[in-house]
């Protein structure tokens, strides 16, 4: 669990920016790009699917209104929940 936060942490996103002025596909390839490199920073490999899951969940969530923040943590519980890393 701690590596996919750390994935999300990653994402350099700036907190203030509002979720409308934010391109969702940059949102998501610097979410994969972050969880790429914490997931081997971690010597992890991903399931299948785990990282395009949690970064459509991250951008849903910012999309709905959630503060970085709580998207990333309700994504981070999501994942973790569906997809075990051992």
């Amino acid at each position: 669990m701690r590596v996919l936060g750390l994935a999300l942490l990653l994402l350099g996103i700036g907190q203030a920016a509002p979720a409308r002025a934010v391109d969702g596909d940059q949102v998501k390839a610097l979410c994969m790009a972050g969880f790429n490199a914490a997931m081997g920073a971690a010597g992890k490999t991903p399931p299948a699917g785990m990282g395009e899951f949690t970064c459509t969940c991250f951008l849903e969530q910012v999309e709905a209104g959630s503060n970085i923040d709580q998207a990333r943590s309700i994504c981070r519980d999501k994942a973790a929940a569906r997809y075990p890393v051992k």
